[in-house]
């Protein structure tokens, strides 16, 4: 009987150190994976941008501010791009020139967190200024690529309208010649 107990105990042991191995490993892969997760890095980020862009001091919220505004001009442009290439409409070399902005964009960013990462105020503060200028550049030249995908679609849906209309005439003649033709008649 005492044999069967401890053996009892012996295998439950083993269990329990099994689960709890286990355990420890899944829980040592789970944080790992979390640590390494782009998704929750750049959810961080964007937390930490979102926060230095209220703060109080003008020096910390500028350059946040500016990579912010960077960011959803660049989303803003690939969401246009997109749509219109879904649409069909004609994109010539937008994407390409999309694609240089968001090279910039990049650069530009990378010297914005310079900028903020300066502790001497002064420089910090012609840094910002001068990066302020080159991001407003950059701001105005990805609204001018959307503007012109507005304009090409505007231009596309003149002209299917146009032909809409060309066939909706088209057919309203063709209806009252069936009717003056058929509709007369008593069968």
């Amino acid at each position: 009987m005492t044999e069967l107990i401890l053996e009892a105990l012996a295998v439950g042991a083993g269990i329990v150190a099994a689960l709890g191995a286990g355990a420890g490993v899944t829980g040592w892969l789970v944080v790992r994976k979390v640590r390494r997760s782009r998704i929750i890095e750049r959810t961080r980020d964007r937390g930490v941008l979102a926060a230095r862009a209220y703060a109080p001091d003008k020096l910390t919220r500028e350059p946040a501010r500016l990579i912010g505004e960077l960011r959803r001009s660049s989303r803003a442009t690939h969401l246009a791009l997109t749509e219109a290439a879904e649409q069909g409409r004609p994109v010539g070399e937008l994407p390409r020139a999309a694609a240089e902005i968001d090279r910039a964009a990049a650069s530009l960013e990378n010297l914005l967190k310079v900028a903020d990462r300066e502790p001497n105020r002064e420089l910090k503060q012609e840094l910002t200024t001068n990066l302020s200028a080159q991001a407003k550049a950059l701001d105005e030249l990805s609204a001018e690529l959307r503007r012109s995908l507005l304009q090409t679609a505007r231009s596309v849906d003149t002209r299917q309208l146009e032909q809409a209309t060309s066939r909706l005439r088209h057919e309203i003649s063709a209806m009252g010649t069936w009717r003056d033709t058929y509709g007369g008649r008593q069968g």
